[in-house]
């Protein structure tokens, strides 16, 4: 075996083991937590936690709505769009190091026989989109919230979001470049992938309501763990938590990253590290059972066809 094999090998053992690790880290931090964990979620409310499972599924009807209008193939909203979403969303949480998002490509060849080169553009465009309007929202919240935070924070975090805003323009100034600076065997293959950077209004519209709708999930599972949050305050804990979301640093069933989010949120609207945490861990709790949802929807379908 070749050193590089070797040396990938070695990599690939090494992100295992710190998923696993993260994982069970969180999951000996849940079981010292368990008494409050528990507590908060047979408080639970049911009203809030119904209404956020509503939101989630929104977001993964908008998702497959975007799907097809990505698509230079026809798409089926239904079933082939649909269970590509389910399946994908399934895989993207569970895996580690959010190795899931690329399994995007294997799932649309399995449902429409779609081409790989297809596949991962359609992934590809979906997740500029996706960073180009979370830059939107984090600039959005950092300008109008009302919440009391340093000055340097909010100015920070607008400029952060304005990088992501732009961050198609900025690709699309790279390819133009590397089309200049690359050989014509190399331009054939950046062609196929030069759409990517070619945004659609409506592209943006259905991005930017997925968006919305992950917000509005996560600002009804705050409310039914019993976090009394006022609507500014949400939309920041949204606009913080979201982005960790896009860190490629992910234990199962997307353990670290959550909990990261919420606990560096809420300490900075002045919720004590220690009550931040037991909030984490009842929505990630609630949050995994929405997840499932997608399971047992893709199950059903596959039973079906």
């Amino acid at each position: 075996m070749c050193p590089v094999q070797l040396n990938f090998l070695s990599r690939k053992r090494l992100s295992y083991f710190a998923s696993f690790l993260l994982a069970g880290m969180i999951v000996a931090i849940a079981f010292v937590k368990s008494d409050s964990v528990i507590e908060s979620l047979k408080n639970i409310n049911v009203c809030w936690a119904v209404a956020g499972l509503g939101c989630y599924w929104i977001n993964y009807l908008l998702r497959s709505m975007r799907f097809c209008t990505i698509s230079e193939n026809p798409l089926r909203l239904w079933p082939d769009a649909i269970k590509a979403t389910c399946l994908h969303g399934l895989a993207t949480y569970m895996l580690p190091f959010r190795a899931g998002d690329l399994t995007l490509p294997a799932i649309l060849k399995s449902i429409n026989n779609t081409s790989w080169t297809e596949g991962g553009r359609i992934l590809i465009k979906s997740r500029i989109l996706d960073i180009s309007t979370l830059g939107f929202w984090m600039i959005f919240a950092a300008v109008l919230t009302r919440v009391q935070i340093p000055f340097s924070f909010r100015a920070g975090w607008t400029a952060v979001g304005f990088v992501m805003l732009v961050s198609p323009v900025i690709l699309r100034w790279l390819i133009s470049s590397g089309l200049k600076m690359s050989s014509s065997v190399l331009n054939k293959y950046i062609l196929q992938f030069q759409s990517v950077s070619e945004i659609k209004w409506q592209e943006v519209i259905q991005s930017l309501a997925i968006w919305m709708g992950i917000g509005g999930c996560l600002f009804c599972a705050a409310r039914a763990v019993g976090l009394p949050l006022g609507l500014g305050d949400a939309v920041f804990l949204i606009s913080v938590q979201l982005p960790f979301q896009l860190i490629p640093i992910q234990g199962f069933a997307n353990a670290g990253n959550h909990e990261g989010g919420w606990i560096a949120a809420l300490s900075i609207l002045g919720i004590p590290a220690s009550s931040g945490l037991v909030f984490a861990l009842a929505s990630h709790a609630l949050l995994f059972v929405y997840v499932v949802s997608l399971g047992s929807v893709s199950l059903f379908m596959r039973s079906r066809s």
